[in-house]
């Protein structure tokens, strides 16, 4: 997926585009060199992760946080996978795996200003 329309942000969050960075990557991680400058600009100690696909993308930018010693936090419910929930799921087990069982949370479970209710809202809606 290089390419307009797959790229593209759902129309639930372009209101929020402007408000947190968008980091276009090539990998399956958040740490090419754009987005690991933005964290190190920004001192940011825990990332909070949701997004497409669990056992990749997300799974990956997880495990590479955690060996930046930083704390990750998958948001469960605000992550799927392009294959299905036995992905999705195996994604999740194996992040237990290596950063911890109580990193999984749901958007519930997030602090109170790292998500709007709108926001929230439209990153929990089901896949597909």
């Amino acid at each position: 997926m290089a390419h307009a329309p797959d790229t593209d942000l759902v129309p639930e969050l372009a209101p929020h585009v402007g408000q947190s960075p968008v980091v276009d990557k090539y990998i399956y991680s958040l740490f090419t060199p754009e987005g690991t400058q933005l964290v190190d600009e920004h001192h940011w100690t825990d990332l909070y992760i949701c997004g497409i696909d669990t056992d990749s993308c997300v799974l990956k930018t997880a495990v590479d946080a955690f060996e930046r010693d930083l704390m990750p936090w998958i948001v469960q419910d605000a992550c799927a996978s392009h294959a299905g929930s036995e992905p999705h799921n195996a994604g999740l087990l194996v992040a237990r795996r290596f950063i911890g069982r109580s990193q999984i949370i749901s958007a519930a479970g997030l602090p109170g200003d790292a998500c709007s209710e709108n926001l929230c809202e439209s990153l929990t809606r089901p896949f597909g």
